[in-house]
């Protein structure tokens, strides 16, 4: 897979000096890893973002440091964000050794169309927006791909043992696991359906003893 780039420095604020730091246009970070030296370290807030939106948090990642005589490769292991707005909080890099096989979390991507959904018929639901996989860094996808044009069917489900993967990649989620699965959209429809009269009667007896109110009072 594509190894993405990254610029970082090492970082010395610590506690309250946090804050100015963050007021400065940077994320804390650290870098970790099996074996390796915990390094504090701080990246442009702008930089992480661009990063972020081209797929860093599931691909490897080229870290130079400032000083250091060559890159690290890395893998995101954490990003924490704000509760109440989008920036980056901190961010955690993984140090990994390409001759050592590592887990992470693998993004899944729908890929065709659902027969039975384009027909109306039903509505898809997406169970698992990612799958942890076992593989050597090199070997590590951007994404995987789900076909769901083979649900044709309203009683058709894909399981994580229906999946393509590639050679070298190894799934660790149970097999029998629902990825993707319908819902019957028809029946959703016919409950709203057969729920409308029932309002309207609701209405029409409102406004009957609003009326019979007015009556009272005029008499």
């Amino acid at each position: 897979m594509a190894t993405l780039e990254l610029q970082a420095e090492p970082r010395t604020a610590v506690g309250q000096g946090l804050r100015k730091l963050r007021d400065e246009g940077y994320v804390p970070a650290v870098l970790y890893g099996h074996g390796f030296p915990s390094q504090p370290l701080q990246v442009g807030e702008r930089v992480l973002e661009r990063l972020l939106a081209h797929g860093g948090a599931h691909s490897l990642i080229s870290l130079s440091i400032a000083g250091a005589p060559e890159p690290y490769t890395v893998l995101m292991r954490e990003i924490q964000r704000y509760p109440t707005r989008p920036q980056v909080r901190h961010v955690d890099f993984y140090h990994v050794v390409m001759t050592e096989k590592l887990q992470t979390d693998v993004p899944l991507v729908l890929v065709g169309q659902s027969p039975a959904v384009a027909s109306g018929m039903a509505a898809l639901v997406q169970n698992l927006d990612s799958v942890e996989v076992e593989c050597l860094p090199g070997d590590l996808p951007a994404a995987l791909k789900i076909d769901i044009s083979v649900l044709e069917r309203t009683d058709q489900n894909i399981l994580v043992s229906d999946m393509v993967v590639p050679p070298g990649v190894e799934i660790l989620e149970d097999p029998e696991t629902v990825l993707i699965t319908l819902a019957f959209a028809r029946v959703a429809v016919e409950e709203e359906e057969a729920a409308l009269p029932e309002a309207e009667e609701v209405e029409v007896v409102a406004k009957g003893k609003a009326a019979r109110g007015i009556e009272e009072e005029e008499a």
